[in-house]
């Protein structure tokens, strides 16, 4: 192992010359980007070459806060296995995860991004029903995240990360933005991401498993326009605080809240964003809809189309609920 620093002069990630012990970087090594150059790295990065048997299984690549420049391109990104991924820098990552075909697992176990500058691309090389390339756990304490869609090669896909930790330093909303794209899911075992949400905003179009929101402001939607996904489900909704504005485009089977959990805060559903997407709340026996005191579900979006699961039960804990006009509901008092 050794510990090997950027001092390029080109931007070429394989030029030898270019790295302090006057070797491009190989499995086992530290890659470090400490800012005694600014020079950025668009080039040298596919999995074609930095992916092979030797290279790309780093200990460790940080980039430190001293670094102004630029690692990777959204063509040409950083592919990688690497341990710990650190970004303090103020540039921006393009991270790819991957060996060095897209017929092999790779994981990238933790990603952390902390410098409110900061810009991330994060990529899976890998993402379908044979292979999958996996980020385990990423923490976002500042800056710009995207999970996003990998669409240089020829197969496109969406990226996977199976936690995500959204925890704005000093609890400040404006140090973390992350937009999440289409297809940012497990496709091999059909699993979904688990966000966990302190503060911050957060767009996403793609499902979620465990989603807990303590502050801050969530898009669950965007106006998809020709293009409207499939399956934007959450299996498991806890809302402690902040605003989720639940707008899937969803053109399948109506997208639901399996299991929802408002302690406080606001769910919104009235908005005109994709307001013609049938919603279901609930998801069958046990997946029901609890809202406490404090909390308010608004679901009156002028269109009638927001629809309890027969299976499930709608819970009032004193909490606020607004629906359409001429809205009915049955009641069984529990007292």
């Amino acid at each position: 192992m050794a510990v090997i620093i950027w001092e390029g002069t080109t931007d070429d990630f394989q030029t030898a010359g270019n790295w302090s012990t006057a070797a491009v970087p190989v499995d086992g090594d530290e890659v470090i980007f400490d800012g005694r150059v600014t020079q950025s790295v668009a080039q040298g990065m596919l999995d074609s070459e930095t992916g092979l048997a030797t290279k790309g299984d780093y200990d460790l690549l940080h980039i430190k806060k001293g670094f102004t420049g630029d690692v990777g391109t959204a063509a040409e990104p950083l592919c990688c296995t690497a341990s710990k991924v650190i970004m303090e820098g103020s540039g921006t990552l393009h991270l790819l995860c991957g060996e060095a075909n897209q017929s092999t697992d790779a994981t990238i176990p933790l990603v952390i991004v902390n410098n409110p500058d900061a810009t991330v691309y994060l990529y899976s090389n890998a993402n379908d029903g044979a292979n999958l390339c996996e980020f385990t756990t990423v923490y976002i304490l500042a800056g710009i995240v995207y999970l996003a869609f990998y669409d240089v090669d020829a197969d496109d896909q969406g990226v996977y990360v199976k936690d995500l930790y959204i925890n704005p330093r000093d609890n400040k909303a404006g140090n973390v933005t992350v937009s999440i794209q289409k297809d940012a899911y497990d496709v091999k075992n059909t699993v979904a991401t688990n966000i966990y949400m302190q503060n911050g905003t957060l767009t996403t179009d793609s499902q979620v498993g465990i989603f807990e929101v303590y502050k801050g402001t969530v898009n669950y939607g965007t106006d998809l326009a020709g293009s409207p996904e499939t399956d934007l489900n959450i299996t498991t909704l806890r809302i402690y605080g902040g605003t989720f504005n639940w707008t899937p485009d969803d053109s399948g089977d109506d997208a639901y809240i399996g299991d929802l959990w408002l302690f406080g805060g606001a769910l919104n559903a009235s908005s005109a964003t994709n307001n013609d997407r049938a919603k279901v709340l609930g998801n069958g026996p046990n997946k029901d809809i609890r809202v406490f005191k404090g909390a308010v579900l608004n679901i009156a979006n002028n269109k009638g189309n927001i629809t309890l699961d027969a299976a499930s039960q709608l819970w009032s804990y004193d909490g606020t609920i607004k629906l359409d006009r001429n809205s009915s509901l049955s009641f069984v008092y529990n007292i």
